[in-house]
Order: structure tokens, then C-alpha cells, then sequence
């Protein structure tokens, strides 16, 4: 099994994981990085960026165009990343993609609206405890068929796209409107 994933190195799983513990084979393909949403600009280095840590989020660089947007609405995202699972025996088959934004609050669904097929509201986990998520996802098994133009990364590329376009048709300023109404 060949896990694709954005935020490995960011949270050093890398660094500590031993191959052999995880009997998983590790690439990564991304690496999230800090990123400002008041500069919008990555973060190379914290401590010498003028903005407070509150307009810093953990991003893939092909999650940006999301996380503006949102900040945009008013919907300030944590993290936002992606990953690929191959789940075949064989190899570049059948993967697991995951798209997935943190937005730190639970808002109401009506704010957004209904969102693009595939994506969905995560407010809790499936565990017993029902611990508290405040997620948007789209997590979908896709197959490479062997087309031109046909790859893992491409349709990661759609998945993102997809949000993006939905989000476009979004009025900012009704959402920061309904979103400061919902809050009293």
C-alpha cells in the first residue's frame, strides 16, 4: 500500500516513522506549509513574519485557491490538505483520495448551502466518543484506467477545482452576513 499524503513531513510522521512499524511504504508527494491568509503568502519562517499566528494555516499549495476563498466569507481554515491511498494489490489502481479543509468552528450548513456532489459536512467522528470535527471533505475511491491525461494527481486537481467553482458562486458578503447573524 503506497500512501500519497500532503502533511506528513508537517507533522514529522517522516521523521519518526520507521518503515518497518508502519509496513506501508511512505511517499510524499506534498508537503503542507504555514500560510498566511492575511498576506497570502507562505510562511517561511514564523517567527520572522509580521502577521499574528491567528491568519496562519497549515495549506497545500493546491489547496490555496479554497483557503482564500473562504477567508474571504469569513470562514477561517486551519489546515487544508489532500491525500491518495493506493488501496490495490496492484500498483496505481485504485486509490482513496481525501480533500479535506479544517474549518475550526462548526457553522450552519445553510451558510454555504448544499455542497458539490462528493463533499460533505464532517462535524463529528464515527467513534464512540463522537469527538467534534469541523471539517468539509470530499473523500472518494477512484480508479486509474490507464487514460491519457489520466493520473492520480490530476483528479486530485479536478476534486479541488470542483470546490473552488462551487465556492465562486458563493456571495462573500452574504455569508460574513449570515455567519454574524447565526452567532447571536
Amino acid at each position: 500500500m503506497t500512501i500519497y499524503h500532503s502533511w506528513f513531513k508537517l507533522f514529522g510522521l517522516l521523521a519518526k516513522a520507521d518503515k518497518t512499524d508502519l509496513r506501508e511504504e511512505i511517499i510524499v508527494e506534498n508537503v503542507s506549509r504555514l500560510y498566511c491568509m492575511a498576506c497570502r503568502e507562505f510562511v517561511p519562517v514564523r517567527d520572522n513574519h509580521e502577521c499574528p499566528s491567528e491568519y496562519f494555516a497549515a495549506v497545500d499549495r493546491e489547496m490555496v485557491g479554497i483557503v482564500d476563498r473562504l477567508y474571504k466569507m469569513g470562514i477561517t481554515p486551519m489546515i487544508a490538505v489532500w491525500s491518495a491511498i493506493d488501496m490495490s494489490d496492484v500498483k496505481d489502481f485504485e486509490y482513496l483520495l481525501t480533500v479535506k479543509v479544517d474549518i475550526g468552528r462548526r457553522i450552519c450548513e445553510a451558510v454555504l448551502g448544499e455542497l458539490p456532489a462528493g463533499w460533505k459536512y464532517h462535524w463529528e467522528t464515527v467513534t464512540p466518543d463522537k469527538t467534534e470535527l469541523h471539517m468539509i471533505a470530499c473523500v472518494e475511491r477512484w480508479y486509474n484506467f490507464g487514460f491519457e491525461d489520466e493520473s492520480v494527481e490530476t483528479r486530485i486537481y479536478e476534486l479541488i477545482k470542483q470546490f473552488e467553482d462551487y465556492l465562486d458562486t458563493r456571495d462573500c458578503e452574504a455569508v460574513k452576513a449570515l455567519l454574524i447573524l447565526l452567532e447571536v
